[in-house]
């Protein structure tokens, strides 16, 4: 019986095969399986981009090609005479749209070369090292079989008085733990044998596609190189480019130009583009200084000062303070009348109907002027306006007010707001986190339910993630 509990004793205190170095073998096998779904997944992707880019840059082309080219019959029956466009410009686009039709050939060519030297070579790879893991699988299930017995065995070895039945059970598990260890060891031993090779040789291949991928990116930029180098050479254009503030100086000098002849079309000054910005860029490196650029809030504060000059000539029985004469007088508050309200020759041929033209800033006018006038002097005569006010005055006066409204009730169960004050320093991990110092007070827009997790809050104006854990209520 002693030898008995010595020879078990040794089985044991034995593992199941080197863990650590099995270990090592597993963690390099997932490795490489995970590098070649990468590459594959990665590569399909520059390949789309690649595809994508060549029919954009072509279908860009045809698109100038068709807004420059005239429209044969468009001018015919046209009281306005068209200005063509110029041969040099339209040689031009029709030149670039020939080489980038030969160019998105000659890029498909050289994208094919991705499936077949990198793409198929990868997806083989990995297909090949695949049924690795039925092997990795089956050593796994001899380990935990061990396991499984050998919990056994020192379940009863543990006990402090074993019946004949427990030593009788105890002898039939040794021999069935010796029975697995020896399975075990096998399928171990032909693990260490076989999976060192595969992962070398798998590593192995990955240097050769990234030269590949190396290799077709510098022939697709050398095409594209290529072929816009030869179209600047035969058209004259500066080859490689001059330095950006030259570019964008030329451009913003010839986009003012463009933009005040956009900005006088009828059709745009009286719709409601008139009262934004056209504006293409950053405004500091592209100044035009136009007198027809309105911002959004200059053109709202004009929008709401008439709107508010309206109800107080209606409602207030008292009289704004206006200045009299036969001209109105804009209000200092209202915007200043932009230079696209000069009437251009479609505007001017309403005239031929006998009716008379009105502008966008006399309508302006004309609104203030009746509306402070029917507010001042309600026997003032202005069509129908004056008498409908004056008796609506009258019928306001005899009339008992009625009361006032009950003040509203207070909502309860207002949400109050938290806040928490940062134990330590964060720095922002991705564009959504928020920065904070320690000590700072961080206003909480949203929570979980537990503090191991990541809450929204909104510090000096800017709002994101941060660790909750990092901070504690006030």
């Amino acid at each position: 019986m002693l030898s008995m509990q010595k020879h078990f004793g040794r089985l044991w205190n034995k593992g199941p095969g080197d863990n650590a170095k099995a270990s090592a073998l597993l963690t390099d096998y997932e490795d490489a399986d995970r590098v070649f779904a990468k590459i594959i997944d990665m590569t399909k992707q520059w390949k789309d981009a690649w595809t994508s880019l060549a029919s954009s840059q072509l279908q860009l082309v045809a698109e100038f090609e068709g807004l420059y080219d005239p429209i044969v019959g468009a001018s015919e029956g046209s009281r306005r005479q068209t200005t063509p466009t110029p041969q040099l410009q339209l040689e031009r686009t029709f030149r670039l749209k020939k080489e980038y039709k030969e160019l998105k050939t000659e890029l498909l060519g050289e994208i094919g070369l991705i499936e077949e030297h990198v793409i198929r070579p990868a997806a083989e790879a990995r297909k090949f090292i695949a049924p690795v893991r039925k092997t990795i699988g089956k050593r796994e299930n001899k380990r935990l079989a061990y396991e499984k017995l050998q919990d056994k065995a020192i379940k009863i070895q543990r006990k402090p008085c074993r019946t004949t039945k427990d030593e009788a059970a105890l002898a039939k598990l040794e021999v069935e733990l010796s029975k697995a260890a020896e399975e075990f060891g096998v399928a171990d031993e032909h693990l260490r044998k076989t999976l060192p090779p595969i992962i070398m040789a798998t590593f192995n291949l990955i240097p050769p596609l990234l030269s590949n991928i190396v290799l077709i990116q510098t022939r697709l930029l050398g095409l594209y190189y290529t072929a816009l180098h030869g179209y600047c050479q035969e058209i004259g254009l500066p080859s490689p480019p001059p330095p950006m503030n030259e570019v964008i100086s030329t451009w913003c000098s010839t986009y003012g130009t463009i933009r005040q002849k956009v900005e006088s079309l009828s059709i745009v000054a009286r719709g409601n583009s008139a009262h934004k910005t056209l504006k293409l860029g950053d405004d500091i490196l592209c100044p035009t200084g136009t007198g027809s650029n309105r911002t959004s809030s200059s053109s709202s504060s004009a929008k709401l000062h008439v709107r508010q000059c309206r109800v107080s000539s209606i409602s207030s029985l008292e009289a704004p303070p206006f200045m009299t004469g036969n001209n109105p007088v804009a209000q200092p508050s209202s915007a200043r009348q932009p230079n696209y309200t000069h009437p251009t020759d479609f505007t001017t041929t309403v005239a031929l109907g006998g009716v008379d033209i009105v502008h966008p800033g006399q309508r302006t006018s004309r609104l203030h002027t009746s509306d402070d006038d029917s507010a001042v002097s309600p026997s003032t005569p202005s069509r129908n306006v004056g008498n409908n006010t004056k008796q609506s005055v009258l019928m306001a006066a005899k009339k008992k007010a009625p009361p006032p409204p009950p003040p509203p009730k207070r909502i309860s169960g207002a949400k109050k707001e938290e806040w928490v004050i940062a134990q330590y320093a964060f720095a922002a991990q991705g564009p959504e986190d928020l920065s904070f110092q320690e000590g700072d007070k961080i206003k909480v827009l949203w929570r979980s339910k537990t503090d191991q997790d990541w809450w929204v809050g909104e510090l000096n104006g800017v709002k994101g993630n941060f660790p909750a854990n990092y901070c504690k209520a006030l």
